[in-house]
């Protein structure tokens, strides 16, 4: 469909000469009645998000681009990138090796389990504070058996420990759990454990030796979700309660109290306090740099270096997903592949610096240019991979237009004088097709496009037929 019929049915083309600043919000609006449903949201205080989180930017301050109201955008309308492009945010990123940056990382790489996968590591962890709680029953009906702790105080006691793990299971079948920023509420639960601890010591008068190892067992349950000031503030909320029970045991039992005892536990909590506080700070560091050590090997193994893209292989493992996908829920799903005309004279003319800064360039306007849903990856060289689910060929085709005439007038580095066109081969994918057949068809519509003279789109042949 030629851009002049495209502007006259869905309004002009918007201009994606802004390598990594703000799409317009008039965009955001064009593109709805051509993409279906799954529009970005338009509300002024919401950051935009394109699929791809390398490419989150927040609306600008700054005013807003005029788009005309008839007719595609020229060359002339195009206006400068912003300084911040890819290019230059990647080059502010950790090496991983000279000449190579690390691309932005996902924020759904922070966990790669999905959230039924958290809500049963959460379920298990609270499992294991629960067994804590009753193992501290156990030794403390031991007590009991021994004459050290009294009956009435330890069923007191099970009924407190009860109701809290009842409280707690509640919020996480509930999933209330999830409006706090620690869904796991490992800082709650532990406060309230050490605030047990203090009260068992208050009611038992022999029983100032559980202490020390009860704490310990908190430290190291801290460890697995806590940071290292976290766990400060949960030494500090120890030594306070346990010097407040010694003063309500001194006050409620006096001369009954061995003081020898007394002071060598006293000095056990603090010194274990002290020492656990600050080896579980080590070992939370260590876990957050682990953390984010497999963060950064995850972002190599499906990003492309240079274009912050989906890279060949995790692009072909969304494929493989989608096909799945439209296959369950009998839904269409659309492939693009864009491939950069005479790219290699951009190269052989300029250098191939400058033909990076292009693919950059063309990266983050085709990531700019896709609903959430969608997925944009480079598929080698010059190539490029367009995932669409729920579109159809007709629409399909309409935003591959659009594509072609934004990458038409897109703003290049200065040192590149050469306009950038690409070619598009479409296809749709056939019920019980495989992902070979499918990127075959769209491969063979590509070359179509190339024979056909290039800087055009054109559509596989199976849907020419049936068409």
């Amino acid at each position: 469909m030629p851009a002049a019929s495209l502007a006259m049915v869905h309004g002009p083309a918007p201009s994606c000469t802004k390598v990594h600043g703000t799409v317009p919000q008039r965009v955001r609006q064009w593109r709805a009645p051509l993409r279906g449903p799954l529009v970005h949201d338009t509300s002024p205080d919401r950051p935009l998000r394109c699929r791809h989180e390398q490419f989150q930017v927040r609306k600008s301050r700054s005013p807003r681009v005029a788009l005309h109201e008839t007719g595609p955008t020229t060359q002339a309308q195009a206006v400068a990138p912003r300084a911040d492009t890819v290019s230059e945010r990647m080059s502010r990123l950790p090496k991983i090796a000279p000449g190579v940056a690390m691309p932005p990382a996902l924020s759904a790489v922070h966990s790669a389990r999905m959230p039924a996968q958290r809500h049963a590591l959460r379920l298990r962890r609270f499992g294991m504070a629960s067994s804590t709680y009753a193992l501290g029953m156990i030794i403390l009906g031991l007590c009991t058996l021994l004459g050290l702790f009294p009956g009435t105080a330890l069923m007191q006691i099970g009924a407190l420990f009860l109701l809290i793990n009842l409280g707690l299971l509640a919020a996480f079948m509930t999933h209330w759990n999830e409006r706090f920023e620690d869904p796991s509420l490992t800082s709650l639960q532990i406060n309230l454990a050490v605030t047990m601890v203090a009260v068992i010591l208050v009611l038992g008068r022999q029983t100032q030796f559980i202490a020390p190892p009860f704490y310990s067992v908190l430290f190291v349950f801290g460890m697995l979700r806590m940071r290292a000031r976290e766990l400060a503030w949960v030494a500090a909320y120890i030594l306070v309660s346990y010097c407040a029970a010694v003063l309500v045991r001194h006050r409620l039992y006096g001369d009954a109290l061995d003081l020898r005892v007394e002071s060598v536990t006293a000095a056990l909590v603090v010194g274990s306090a002290i020492w656990f506080a600050t080896a579980a700070s080590y070992i939370s560091n260590l876990r957050a740099r682990l953390s984010a050590s497999l963060q950064h090997i995850a972002t190599l193994a499906t990003h492309d270096a240079m274009t912050g893209l989906w890279n060949r292989r995790q692009i072909d493992l969304d494929l493989e997903s989608a096909i799945n996908h439209a296959d369950r829920h009998g839904s269409v799903l659309c492939i693009a592949l864009v491939d950069v005309d005479h790219f290699k004279a951009i190269n052989d003319r300029y250098g191939h610096a400058v033909g990076d800064q292009v693919l950059t360039s063309i990266a983050s306007c085709l990531a700019h240019s896709v609903r959430d849903g969608d997925k944009v990856g480079r598929f080698g060289g010059e190539e490029f991979l367009l995932l669409l689910p729920a579109t159809s060929m007709a629409q399909a085709s309409a935003l591959a237009e659009r594509l072609r005439h934004q990458l038409g007038i897109l703003q290049l580095p200065p040192t590149c004088e050469t306009p950038v066109t690409a070619s598009f081969g479409l296809a749709a994918w056939q019920r019980q097709e495989s992902a070979a057949d499918l990127l075959r068809r769209a491969d063979q519509a590509l070359y179509r496009a190339k024979a056909a003279g290039r800087n055009r789109v054109e559509a596989d042949s199976l849907f020419r037929a049936l068409g």
